[in-house]
């Protein structure tokens, strides 16, 4: 019997390996902040909730790290995009 190989399918196809790296980090930290979210709402213990505050903020922190290099290599690649005028004639 085979062994089948699970490999990790996107509906999202980045167009470089900059942007491929940034949208799985914010991808898997925005998981890591909504996990996050649901601990604090259903703790009530004070010294639990101090810890589960300051791994909301470095997971702000981080997503924030990955959100600007995305954003900046995807203006890149829209900015090598043709424009919507070229390849068409104008009267």
């Amino acid at each position: 019997m085979a062994i089948a190989e699970n490999t990790r399918t996107s509906l999202v196809s980045p167009s470089s390996s900059a942007l491929d790296f940034h949208l799985s980090e914010l991808e898997e930290e925005c998981a890591r902040f909504v996990a996050l979210m649901g601990a604090l709402r259903s703790t009530w213990d004070s010294e639990r909730r101090d810890v589960i505050e300051g791994d909301l903020y470095a997971s702000l922190h981080h997503l924030k790290y990955h959100v600007q290099p995305a954003l900046k290599e995807w203006d890149r690649l829209t900015d090598k995009l043709p424009d919507d005028d070229e390849g068409h004639l104008t009267d």
